[in-house]
């Protein structure tokens, strides 16, 4: 039974043996109200042979109940409990008898009526689901019931062996009787517990073949739903690859065109970057300049060989760095000094860390041409053009808006040239901002 019980799960052993204790809890409750209901009628039939000694039984068996009774409420049942709880029961039976002999009958302690109680105490062990405990409960109540009735056969032999039932030898046979009696119980708790986990062994198969069964139907779930998942996600790559090549095509369409604006951007800045007028008047300050202060007339013309010589230098250049940018700028900007005197203030605010930053050439030349070409000036009135560097790494030309009566005709090269270029290198896009008071052009700058 122990290999049986070994192959139980240990709740399961635990819960039928706390069956089988709270069972005993119970039986002992009604053996403590059969003995006070019959020491109730003893007394009250004027019977009070030793009253004391049932009192006091009767006490100690409810004590001792009342404590076990709470030991199973909290699940709690040790091995010696078991085999204290037997000792008391198998004793309390004995003393039972025992009395019953002394107060009443001689032969009670041998009667098959009263002796019948050892069985019961089997019964009940039977289902603690221990096998040692209930072999215990066997032998001692065996021994018990030997004591009490040879100690009582010592003391009135001849009353007991008047008759064959209480002989000896009967008893003898009636030991015989409740040690088979004891076995037989010994077999059914072993019938019991095979009995158990057979049905464990049952419903544990039933539920991992259920589990089986569910898991494989989770599995063919998941995977239609994973092939229903697959197929959706292929329609919807198929779509993006079409997308994406018709996003291509467009998108090679529009670099070899913006490639042929470059080529003509490229052509036209080489002719028009600083265009006739610009070149015109130039040489007519230059001339009137010689003049009347030859000196500066000298200086003039340096710094209008520097701009000629940058723009033919740097014509097929993506990028430049600020450094080179704004030395070609003071010697434009002195020319326009010259030429536009106390009318126009260029202000530029650019730290030394920065100037290694890359721009696209003559984008700041280009963008005060611009301003100059479409604002009016005058020593009262200047235009005020800043150039500063933003937090987000963007490079500022700021002028106030005095806007021309009528608008000059467009060359092409402005604006749209400089955002032409930037588009060719896949860069970020220059932004241009007209409020009520300036006109406000954000130009990217690469870090080097």
């Amino acid at each position: 039974m122990a290999d049986i019980l070994k192959s139980l799960p240990v709740e399961v052993v635990e819960q039928e043996r706390l069956k089988g204790a709270t069972m005993s809890v119970y039986l002992r409750w009604m053996l403590i109200f059969v003995l006070t209901i019959a020491l109730a009628i003893e007394l009250l039939s004027g019977i009070k042979v030793k009253p004391l000694n049932s009192i006091i039984l009767i006490l100690l068996y409810f004590g001792f109940n009342v404590g076990l009774w709470w030991a199973v409420r909290k699940k709690y049942d040790p091995i010696y409990l078991g085999y204290l709880g037997a000792i008391l029961d198998v004793c309390i039976v004995t003393f039972h008898l025992y009395d019953f002999t002394v107060k009443y009958d001689i032969i009670s302690v041998t009667a098959g009526a009263t002796i019948f109680l050892y069985p019961i105490l089997f019964v009940l062990y039977t289902f603690r689901l221990n096998r040692p405990l209930l072999i215990f409960v066997v032998i001692f109540s065996l021994i018990m019931f030997n004591i009490n009735y040879f100690s009582s056969y010592l003391q009135h032999p001849e009353i007991y062996n008047n008759y064959l039932s209480t002989s000896p030898l009967s008893h003898i046979f009636k030991s015989v009787y409740i040690f088979f009696i004891g076995f037989l119980c010994v077999y059914l708790q072993h019938s019991f517990s095979e009995f158990i986990l057979k049905q464990i062994t049952q419903a544990d198969g039933k539920a991992k073949s259920d589990l089986k069964v569910k898991i494989e139907e989770q599995k063919n779930k998941y995977t239609q739903e994973l092939i229903d998942l697959e197929k959706e996600q292929n329609k919807k790559l198929e779509k993006e690859v079409r997308e994406q090549i018709k996003e291509l095509t467009k998108a090679n369409t529009q670099l070899i065109n913006l490639q042929k604006e470059n080529l003509q951007s490229q052509f036209d800045i080489l002719k028009q970057q600083v265009n006739p007028h610009f070149l015109f008047n130039s040489l007519n300050v230059l001339t009137s300049l010689i003049k009347l202060e030859p000196d500066l007339a000298e200086k003039f013309s340096e710094q209008l060989s520097k701009v000629y010589r940058y723009v033919l230098e740097n014509k097929d250049n993506e990028l430049v760095d600020l450094h080179t940018e704004l030395n070609f700028l003071d010697a434009y900007i002195f020319l326009l000094n010259i030429r536009f005197v106390n009318k126009l203030n260029v202000n530029i605010n650019i730290p030394e860390n920065r100037r290694g930053d890359l721009i696209i050439p003559m984008a700041m030349q280009l963008l005060i041409e611009n301003a100059i070409k479409h604002n009016t000036m005058s020593k009262s009135e200047p235009l005020n053009i800043n150039i500063f560097i933003d937090e987000n790494n963007m490079l500022n030309i700021v002028n106030n808006l005095q806007e021309r009566p009528s608008q000059l005709v467009s060359t092409g090269v402005g604006l749209k040239n400089i955002q032409n270029r930037y588009l060719l290198l896949n860069n970020t896009q220059p932004v241009f901002e007209k409020t009520e008071t300036h006109f406000i052009a954000k130009v990217p700058l690469k870090i080097a």
